[in-house]
């Protein structure tokens, strides 16, 4: 996986970069089963969004 830069505010509006990093906490209490399929999910979302 290639590095990606953080998601910023730039003169009060979002800056998403090409390659931003998505942070999330794993175990953040919705459960290992829950987690599993949902990491799916978002990596799936974000390629798409993306394009590959």
């Amino acid at each position: 996986m290639s590095t990606g830069q953080t998601i910023t505010i730039q003169a009060g509006k979002l800056s998403v970069p090409d390659h931003p990093i998505v942070p999330f906490i794993e175990g953040d209490g919705t459960g290992p089963d829950i987690w599993r399929a949902s990491v799916r999910v978002i990596d799936a979302a974000v390629k798409k969004a993306y394009a590959g």
